[in-house]
């Protein structure tokens, strides 16, 4: 991980003083990327790069900590909150508030001034502090009435005079007549801290340099937690220094990784993140495939499936057998919480904000490329077979087909086994040619109706309640409503007619399979098994699914067979994305994906997964809440409240341990800001994750 490339992530004090800049994506991790904090984001103000309040009122956090050389020094005191900004509007006071309460009024200028008031020390707290600037009037109209720009905000010690707001900069730094990028910040003292999750076995590796004699570098990091650990401590002198320093107990944590200077400025050039590891094996030498299957299965959650869960109860035998015969994704999140947004961004590639897609009266944008469509491009035949009413021409979804039924809307038997039967004729008419096929079967998805010899697994005694399988598509809303109430009796059948789903839905599975190898087409194919969502048990309150961002719906099965092209019996641990199959299905077919495709193809990654990490996956709900998983951390953000579970110690995510673990949040947070920010614009292949972002993130957004 380069940490030049990624120092988006950091945060720069300099003699104390967090200095935030308002007009690049520094400001991001700041304002969670203008999530529900009211920021026109990355505008342009009397020729200067700016951030505009949106309507009257707007909010950023800020972290503040008392480890030495940060906002905070080493105790709680008195600080200066400093910002450059001037008023959009005329006869402008803006009241500003720091965790809620009142630091007092400003009267701001129509023309770019430097502003300062002190926040008392009983008004700040360890850890995040929102600080809301709330003024009297605003210029403009609709979405773009502003009150006032900023170009840049500090906050630091109020004893002295504040530095200039000058932070952290990258560019080619020569030292003992050598000449090095690194990244520095002016100044008798800084510090440069990446808020990351390090992988296990990390090390840190860097060089450290001055122009001029009497500086000196300290290197330390911090957990939650634990007590901050100093790597280095050295003076600094005035040709490069190499260092490679293990990071220990720190790693399978989020850190932040402070590089200090004291007595003059240090450069610090080329600090990266590595890992040791074996050298990564490279995807074999293959023909493209001319033979795939998508096995979409509806409404399953990972934790329902004994490969993914061993503690589950729930029989999956033929699901279990496949993985070990492929690679499996540990880690698969889904973009949307429901079928529509999911279904939309595999066979696009693209994020729900993107192909629109998101509501019972949106259609697939026109504007984004379809699997079905490029695939035919190349030569393969294409079919849908779908058991889903929303992956239907109703809502799109009828572009680049062959062969396109969908058994819901013909009034047909909707199971899997019905299903697969009529698919069947298509696929094996079609196995001297290049063809794809996209199952997308309903079961285990309400109505929950197995039939008795599943049912019987998990239930096997008369039920007396209020519940009728037929019924359980309207009764769960029912439930969702509080119009019908449930003990745990009712709850622990309605939960036992999904898990019967979901073993009939096993047992359909193991037919497909058998068929392709009596068909030999088995091992000429790409088989890929996984879910668009899954549904809610009352884990947090809610039945169904389609109403909340938390893993019981968002992480889902994803297992590859690709014979030759992808490895067998492999487990992947970085978090992936199910968009991502877009991208991956056509690598697998020889086809190069267009430009715009947020999605990235999965065979690199599942031969080199260290090589390919941290990546970030997230699930969107409108613009309700936001989910987002990097390594052990994930976050759910809703309006006005962000939680962070460990899903190492808590993967059910019934402690919310974001109070417990600032560092976590902070990285956490940060992002989440690039993401969201950038979630219609970011393209993988070109960025990178919004964990691990690539050099021409920063050339392409202004921030080289």
């Amino acid at each position: 991980m380069d940490l030049l490339d990624n120092r988006v992530h950091a945060s720069a004090f300099r003699e104390g003083h967090l200095v935030i800049d308002a007009g690049s994506p520094d400001f991001l991790k700041y304002v969670d990327g203008g999530w529900k904090t009211s920021w026109l984001l990355g505008e342009r103000d009397q020729g200067a790069s700016a951030s505009l309040v949106a309507g009257l009122s707007a909010v950023l956090f800020i972290p503040i900590d008392t480890d030495g050389d940060g906002d905070g020094g080493t105790s709680l005191g008195d600080a200066t909150l400093g910002f450059t900004a001037r008023s959009l509007a005329p006869k402008q006071r803006v009241s500003i508030f720091v965790n809620d309460k009142s630091i007092g009024n400003v009267d701001l200028e129509s023309k770019r001034k430097r502003y300062q008031i002190t926040v008392p020390a009983a008004q700040l707290k360890l850890g995040e502090n929102r600080v809301r600037f709330t003024f009297r009037s605003a210029s403009g109209s609709g979405p773009r009435r502003s009150a006032a720009a900023f170009v840049d905000l500090t906050l630091g010690p109020a004893a002295g005079e504040p530095p200039p707001p000058v932070g952290a900069g990258v560019g080619d730094v020569t030292v003992g007549g050598a000449k090095r990028r690194a990244i520095a910040v002016p100044g008798k003292s800084s510090r440069i801290s990446y808020y990351l999750q390090l992988p296990e076995g990390a090390s840190l590796a860097l060089s450290h340099g001055a122009e001029a004699a009497g500086a000196h570098a300290i290197v330390r990091v911090a957990v939650d937690g634990q007590k901050p650990r100093v790597l280095l401590d050295a003076a600094v002198d005035t040709k490069w220094t190499d260092v490679a320093l293990p990071l220990g107990a720190a790693t399978g944590h989020a850190v932040r990784l402070d590089l200090i200077s004291r007595g003059g400025s240090v450069a610090w050039a080329a600090p990266r993140i590595t890992v040791k590891a074996p050298l990564a094996a490279k995807a074999p030498a293959a023909p493209p495939a001319d033979h795939i299957f998508i096995w979409m299965v509806d409404t399953l959650r990972a934790d329902k499936v004994h490969v993914f869960n061993p503690k589950t109860r729930v029989e999956t035998p033929n699901y279990d057998a496949f993985a070990a015969d492929a690679t499996r994704f540990a880690w698969a999140q889904v973009p949307g919480t429901w079928s529509l947004p999911s279904h939309a961004s595999l066979l696009t590639g693209v994020y729900p904000p993107v192909h629109k897609a998101t509501s019972a009266d949106a259609k697939l944008s026109k504007e984004v490329a379809f699997i079905a469509e490029d695939l035919k491009k190349k030569g393969f035949k294409t079919a849908m077979f779908s058991s889903n009413g929303y992956v239907s021409a109703k809502w799109g979804f009828q572009r680049g087909w062959d062969a396109y039924r969908n058994f819901i809307r013909e009034n047909l038997p909707n199971g899997a086994d019905y299903l697969w039967k009529t698919a069947k004729t298509w696929v094996l008419q079609n196995k001297k040619r290049s063809e794809f096929a996209y199952l997308a079967t309903v079961d285990p998805h309400v109505a929950y109706t197995p039939k008795a010899e599943f049912l019987k697994k998990y239930w096997n005694k008369p039920y007396k309640g209020p519940l009728k399988p037929a019924l359980t598509g309207v009764q769960l809303g029912s439930i969702g409503a509080g119009k019908l109430k449930i003990n745990d009796n009712d709850k622990a059948y309605l939960e036992a007619l999904h898990d019967g789903e979901i073993t009939q839905s096993d047992n359909s599975f193991a037919t497909f399979i058998a068929d392709l190898k009596g068909a030999d087409l088995y091992d000429r194919s790409v088989v890929v098994v996984v879910s668009d969502h899954g549904d809610e048990f009352g884990e947090h309150g809610r039945f169904g699914h389609g109403q909340s961002v938390y893993q019981e719906l968002t992480h889902v099965p994803l297992i590859i067979r690709a014979p030759g092209r992808m490895p067998v019996g492999k487990v992947v641990r970085a978090d992936v994305e199910i968009m991502d199959l877009y991208t991956t299905v056509l690598d697998l077919a020889g086809v190069v994906p267009g430009e715009r495709i947020q999605g990235t193809s999965l065979v690199p990654l599942a031969w080199d997964e260290v090589g390919q990490t941290p990546r970030a996956a997230l699930s969107i709900d409108g613009q309700i809440s936001r989910g987002l998983k990097v390594a052990r951390y994930r976050l759910v953000a809703t309006s006005g409240r962000l939680e962070l579970y460990d899903e190492t110690e808590d993967p059910r995510e019934q402690k919310d341990v974001a109070a417990a673990n600032p560092i976590a949040l902070r990285q956490m947070r940060g992002v989440l800001g690039l993401l969201h920010a950038y979630e219609t614009r970011w393209t993988k292949s070109r960025w990178g994750t919004a964990a691990n972002v690539s050099a021409r993130f920063g050339k392409d957004n202004g921030y080289d």
